[in-house]
């Protein structure tokens, strides 16, 4: 589970926002923590992953990069890390275990970084709740029907969604990803406040399969 498409879209269109502290869940070998270092030059950031292997190789990573000093690694599940932790953060960033019915891998590892066995949707937003600063957001990318159940759970648990990025490979084609920022309802609706929820759509390559001038506008950032 090396670098992907959807690692680099969530690092993209993560929250035009200036957090301090900052908790990727599921790092892998740690892509979206270095994109976010990148992005957020203030930003301390939390890396954890309960793959030995993945919390190794993102440990390396840091190590050899110019934000090593903001970037920590640990092994340790999302559960345990709120039970030993006090810290709130204002950015949870996640490209979660996403496919809750498709076939799982004979691999381990694999699935437990394609399924939510190691991790559930309810359990993702619940341990959030529980960390989130009182303006923070989550952030996070999912395929189109697993978002709405995402959504759905989200919302019985007090988090509203501000910001809806969905994703298509081509034009004429089905969403097949969702970006969600979300927010706790408590933070965002005020008397004196009219929420308005921003909706986007972004069409990664054209007919004759070039990337769109969007997508590449997007991604210049961290791409070459």
């Amino acid at each position: 589970m090396k670098i992907g498409t959807d690692a680099i879209l969530l690092s993209c269109l993560s929250p035009k926002a200036f957090p301090e502290n900052m908790i990727d869940i599921g790092t892998g070998c740690g892509i979206i923590s270095l994109c976010m270092a990148q992005k957020y030059p203030k930003a301390k950031i939390i890396a954890i992953d309960i793959d030995k292997n993945s919390v190794l190789e993102a440990s390396e990573n840091f190590r050899n990069s110019k934000y090593f000093e903001r970037l920590v690694a640990k092994e340790i599940s999302l559960e345990d890390f709120v039970l030993t932790n006090n810290q709130k953060f204002d950015l949870i960033i996640s490209n979660p275990p996403f496919f809750i019915s498709s076939l799982e891998s004979p691999k381990e590892n694999r699935n437990n970084a394609r399924h939510n066995i190691s991790l559930s949707y309810n359990e993702l937003i619940s341990y959030s709740r529980r960390i989130i600063s009182p303006n923070g957001i989550l952030s996070i990318i999912l395929p189109f029907k697993e978002s709405k159940i995402f959504e759905h759970s989200a919302n019985d648990e007090g988090f509203e969604v501000v910001f809806r990025t969905k994703i298509f490979s081509k034009p004429n084609k089905v969403c097949e990803r969702v970006v969600l920022h979300l927010k706790l309802k408590e933070s965002i609706i005020k008397e004196d406040f009219q929420f308005v929820l921003i909706e986007k759509e972004i069409i990664l390559r054209d007919e004759q399969n070039n990337y769109t001038e969007d997508y590449k506008n997007l991604v210049k950032e961290f791409l070459l």
